[in-house]
């Protein structure tokens, strides 16, 4: 079998129409007086009745309610999850609920970032897992053009602020390195000096070449993430940036520490790693960008391969069927 019949219902796009309508939408959700979920529940039953899929795909599930996960299993359907948060620990308000905790277990298969997380399903729900770490999506094209970049012999940090990621900046900065940030909102929470310089979120073509064009670009875990990796995993060294992470069984199961990717274990190793990279000579800081590349492409990083994985493992979910269509039908929300 070589595709999957894919249909789409954006459960997302549905809640942020309603939430985002009016103030009394919002104050309404808020004290949990709206019947926004069960919208959201009775148009996804509809849909799953029409096109009868194979596996239904819900990505993290706070908009859907236990008792709709349910209906549908009862209708012979495979339930599949792909949370890119952590399950068990929400670091903001938009990484999960009740919903996502809840339902763990009412799942046939959880597709895992993190292989903590998967052991942890696997061992307290009994809930079949795999593993599907995040990629990159950079074509040829655009990286050859963020290439071009002159490179900025400075440390650059891109992402929205929050207090723990304000505590590293200024620990850099306070040491004297010099660092820029990109993201929204950063000067709510640290002072342009003249060490750091304070620049609004970047996106597409301008994001990749910000993160080609810095010498160092810094990758801060946030806690559902320590222990594991994050997306800027992927995409720093996809790019050909030079990333400083922090030290993690899965950061050098990926990549090779001081060939492709440099580590620090605490914010003293931070500065000592970050000054490091900032004082080697050219030649060698293009070694590295040039490893970094081609370990993401030699070891198929991208979302393309991570596509085929995730494909695998709804194939090995459907296996135990006696009898197959010549190809899977899939509803995703």
């Amino acid at each position: 079998r070589e595709h999957a019949e894919v249909e789409t219902y954006p459960a997302e796009d549905v809640f942020d129409d309603f939430y985002q309508k009016s103030i009394f939408s919002k104050i309404q959700f808020r004290l949990g007086l709206s019947a926004i979920y069960l919208k959201i529940g009775n148009e996804l039953l509809e849909k799953a009745d029409l096109i009868k899929p194979d596996i239904i795909l819900i990505t993290k599930g706070m908009r859907t309610l236990p008792s709709v996960l349910k209906k549908l299993k009862s209708k012979g359907v495979y339930l599949a999850n792909y949370n890119p948060d952590h399950p068990f620990i929400f670091s903001t308000r938009g990484s999960g609920n009740k919903n996502v905790t809840n339902s763990i277990g009412l799942f046939d298969l959880h597709l895992c970032y993190s292989k903590e997380v998967q052991q942890r399903i696997e061992r307290e729900f009994g809930v079949n897992t795999a593993r599907l770490p995040f990629g990159f999506e950079l074509s040829t094209a655009q990286f050859d053009e963020a290439a071009q970049t002159e490179e900025v012999k400075r440390i650059c940090f891109i992402g929205n602020p929050d207090s723990i990621r304000a505590n590293y900046i200024k620990v850099m900065v306070k040491s004297g390195l010099p660092v820029d940030v990109y993201g929204h909102g950063w000067s709510k929470l640290l002072k342009a000096t003249a060490n750091l310089r304070i620049f609004d979120a970047v996106y597409g073509k301008t994001y990749w070449q910000k993160v080609r064009s810095y010498r160092v670009q810094v990758n801060i875990f946030r806690p559902h993430n320590e222990g594991s990796h994050n997306m800027r995993t992927f995409e720093i060294p996809a790019a050909g940036g030079i990333m400083l992470a922090p030290d993690s069984p899965e950061h050098r199961e990926f990549f090779t520490e001081g060939k492709e990717i440099f580590l620090y274990k605490n914010k003293e190793d931070l500065i000592a790693q970050a000054k490091h990279i900032l004082e080697m000579p050219g030649t060698t800081a293009a070694i590295i960008r040039r490893n970094a590349r081609q370990r993401s492409l030699d070891s198929g990083y991208s979302y393309k391969h991570r596509a085929a994985q995730a494909f695998i493992a709804f194939e090995e979910l459907l296996s135990n069927r006696k009898s197959q269509n010549i190809s899977d039908r899939i509803l995703l929300q």
